[in-house]
């Protein structure tokens, strides 16, 4: 077996597996978070540890990698996620260590194990052009071109930007393009964490409205104070995006918690979904 992967909804207790079991048989953590890449944005995406000068984070003795690797303003695909983790993943076998990918990023993940038949290029002028479009403009000429992607993206300009890009060039769409390979790319064990709803979703609100009230509106504010534009990746994630609104005074504090409560359980539903669906995973009940 050639690494462990332990998935699971925001919240689920991931990493804190992820570091028992990293403890027990000599492992390091790939982290699989499409949030936790980006650098400066800590608190918001729930970074754990110390980030150390090589790059890694050390949580309670235990090696992490790929957080803080590209700036709020750098776009980052599942195929960039996989380029790196192989990449990672060497390095820790060669220590005779076990890689442990942990995280709740299904797309990343799936990628990861088993790969892509087709993976479509990019166009700068096409992507320009289509980023010179509000979000309402980009969701309607995608509903025309692929309903479904539109409808999953429906308020994430970078995802309708990028599935555009892919329904334009390659003239088939996302669902058309993720065809993934049947023969996995590593030897693995996926474990993907279950908790009662109930008990998760009253984290997620406890969650939400901590990172508000220690320091995530100033965070943010911070990183627009750098320079980082309002739409880029980065900001475009549930709870930043949030923040955003309440620094333009488009909502109060209290409805700044509910909306990012709400949205990031809903967030969870869907990750729950995207597991369940998988065929090579076991489920672990987990009591948080």
């Amino acid at each position: 077996m050639n690494i462990i992967v332990i998935s699971g909804p925001t919240a689920s207790g991931k990493t804190k597996k992820a570091i028992e079991f990293c403890k027990r048989n000599n492992g390091e953590i790939i982290s699989c978070d499409s949030r936790q890449i980006y650098k400066y944005l800590d608190i918001g995406t729930n970074k754990e540890g110390i980030l150390l000068q090589d790059g890694t984070r050390n949580i309670n003795g235990v090696i992490q990698h790929l957080t803080d690797i590209v700036s709020p303003d750098q776009e980052y695909s599942a195929v960039d996620f996989m380029k790196n983790a192989d990449a990672e993943i060497l390095k820790i076998l060669y220590k005779h260590k076990v890689p442990v990918v942990t995280g709740g990023t299904g797309l990343y993940i799936k990628t990861l194990l088993y790969g892509l038949d087709f993976i479509s290029e990019t166009d700068k002028t096409l992507r320009k052009e289509l980023k010179s479009k509000c979000c309402d403009e980009l969701y309607e000429i995608l509903l025309k071109l692929d309903p479904q992607a539109a409808e999953k993206n429906k308020k994430n300009p970078q995802r309708l930007v990028r599935a555009l890009e892919i329904n334009i060039l390659s003239k088939k769409t996302i669902k058309a393009n993720l065809k993934y390979k049947k023969t996995p790319r590593y030897s693995f064990k996926h474990y993907s964490l279950c908790v009662d709803n109930k008990i998760l979703y009253r984290k997620i609100n406890d969650r939400c409205k901590y990172m508000i009230e220690n320091g995530m509106i100033e965070e943010t504010q911070k990183i627009v104070d750098m320079g980082f534009k309002a739409n880029c990746p980065g900001l475009s994630a549930i709870g930043y995006k949030h923040v955003l609104q309440y620094l333009n005074n488009n909502m109060s504090k209290d409805d700044l918690i509910m909306r990012f409560s709400r949205d990031t359980r809903h967030y969870a539903k869907r990750q729950n979904t995207w597991f369940k669906a998988q065929p090579d995973v076991e489920f672990i009940y987990n009591t948080i």
